[in-house]
């Protein structure tokens, strides 16, 4: 099989703007779907027979209606901002509120919610690759700044997508794009995460209030029921949703803290004792937030038929929740200086026999 990448219709928006679908295949037969509308990821499978391990929506229509964000590209700053306000060179900026009283993924004018310029090709003839591209203009959604954005991804030989970002000013912004791929490692509609193991790479987590946002507090996760540095099964977990941690988020939707050193890292790995299938996420982001769909019930993927609550799960790197307003968190804004690059990367692997001990 041959490597390449094809671009077809997937339907019009009532302004008459063209949504295209596009998809990448490698020469070992798998194959990764996306969209120019909020840049999104809306498919993966490793053979051409195979289910998609990726969430997406079969319809154009569900597509637009849906309120899961899945797959889409995040920004300008994904995850929460406390009451849509954070201090910027000693000036109070006001965001959009879009989950009263806070602001999240960038507001209502979002980049989930935006028409990506779009164009394709071949890297050295054996990687497709596919690049979107948009103007934010200074104002959108309260943001300052007309920033310049473009995401580059690439299917590999060896089943891994990888995205790079990158990203320019005008002036003092604040940035952090992200990527809202829902994974389930036994197909996109196995309906829970039954028979999924995680790992997560990092000894502390931030504390979250009951709104999901950060107290500010960096807690070791030894002892709690975030400690997932060895291969953990929490499908249990989901269901009793006992602890208070759980409990207040309706299950893990909580970020886990790495080193700013800016290198790419493996932060997490998800695997299914079903089919073998192994992802893992590495990032040169400071933060992970592990996301286990606790909103993603009633999502329409077609006309008639919807995920379930807790039925896929996300790996979303980024810096931290609310960075903004915590001086001691990783720092987030950037200048007509200083552009802002990050690379996030999933790999699909498969592993022998069972789970490990």
């Amino acid at each position: 099989m041959v490597a390449g990448i094809s671009e077809v219709l997937f339907g019009t928006l009532a302004d008459g703007r063209v949504i295209k679908k596009y998809r990448l295949r490698n020469a070992a037969g798998a194959e990764a779907t996306f969209t120019n509308l909020g840049a999104a990821w809306i498919g993966f499978s490793c053979a051409k027979d195979e289910p998609s391990l990726v969430l997406g929506c079969d319809t154009l229509a569900t597509l637009i209606a849906q309120r899961a964000y899945l797959g889409s590209t995040l920004g300008r700053f994904a995850n929460r901002i406390g009451q849509g306000r954070f201090p910027l060179q000693g000036t109070a900026v006001q965001l959009d509120i879009n989950l009263p009283p806070h602001h999240i993924h960038g507001g209502d004018q979002g980049f989930s919610g935006q028409v990506w310029d779009s164009r394709i090709g071949l890297t050295d003839a054996t990687q497709p690759s596919l690049i979107f591209s948009h103007h934010s203009a200074d104002g959108t959604a309260g943001y300052p700044g007309n920033v310049e954005v473009q995401v580059s991804i690439t299917l590999t030989a060896d089943n891994r997508v990888r995205f790079e970002y990158k990203a320019q000013t005008d002036r003092a912004t604040i940035l952090n794009l992200s990527n809202h791929a829902y994974f389930n490692l036994n197909g996109r509609l196995s309906g829970s995460l039954a028979e999924h193991e995680f790992q997560i790479h990092a000894s502390q987590f931030l504390e979250s209030d009951e709104a999901s946002l950060p107290t500010g507090a960096i807690v070791d996760v030894v002892d709690t029921v975030l400690d997932l540095q060895q291969w953990t099964a929490i499908y249990d977990d989901l269901t009793r949703l006992s602890d208070d941690r759980l409990r207040r988020a309706s299950g893990f939707d909580h970020c886990f803290c790495f080193t700013d050193d800016q290198n790419l890292k493996p932060m997490a790995s998800a695997r299914s004792t079903q089919t073998g299938r192994v992802l893992t996420c590495s990032s040169t982001l400071p933060g992970l937030q592990f996301y286990s769909g606790n909103f993603l019930g009633g999502t329409l993927f077609d006309q008639a038929d919807c995920y379930q609550q807790h039925g896929a799960f996300c790996f979303e790197p980024g810096y931290w929740p609310d960075a903004p307003n915590q001086p001691h968190f990783p720092n987030c804004s950037f200048d007509e200086h200083k552009g802002y690059q990050a690379i996030i990367e999933y790999a699909f692997t498969e592993t022998d026999g069972g789970p490990e001990s």
